[in-house]
Formats: structure tokens, sequence, C-alpha cells
């Protein structure tokens, strides 16, 4: 992502975004459903170390894959237990 426009510049942006994937296909690509989870800016691309700014975000879906998390449903007023589904494209 080249923020300035300039191809000679030597800085580096990469958005991480969240896709969700049980929408019908129509939906799950609009920019409203996707999320911006982070973004990685730096004088070089992240290479193999993207690891090390992605370990939080895939910490916390551990956690809700395996436990699940206690979410608030204001419309029916009341908790369930959100759990995750992972997928990975490559």
């Amino acid at each position: 992502m080249n923020l300035f426009g300039n191809m000679s510049t030597n800085h580096s942006s990469w958005p991480v975004l969240l896709v969700i994937y049980n929408l019908p296909l129509g939906l799950c690509m609009k920019r409203k459903n996707m999320m911006l989870s982070m973004m990685i800016s730096s004088p070089k691309q992240p290479r193999n170390y993207i690891n090390v700014y992605l370990s939080p975000v895939i910490e916390d879906f551990k956690l809700m894959w395996d436990q699940g998390v206690e979410v608030f449903d204001e419309f029916a007023n009341e908790t369930f237990k959100m759990h995750v589904m992972l997928l990975h494209h490559q």
C-alpha cells in the first residue's frame, strides 16, 4: 500500500483486514463487513517478521476458538458464548 503515490518512497504500510465469511458472497466482501484490525507501518516490509504483529490477534482468536467469549446481545437483552471459526486462505 503506497500512501503517498510515490514509488521511490522507503515507507511500507500493510493493512490487516478481518472479513466475516459466514455472510452471503455478495455481502462478505463489502467494505461495511470488513474490519481493519491493525495497520503495520514501517520503513521496510514485514517479510518473515509478520508473526510478531499478528501474534496478539491470533492469541485472541485461539481463546475465542477454544473457550468462546461471553458477548451481550442488546437486541435480545441476553448474553451468549461466541466462538469463532478460523479460515486461512493463501
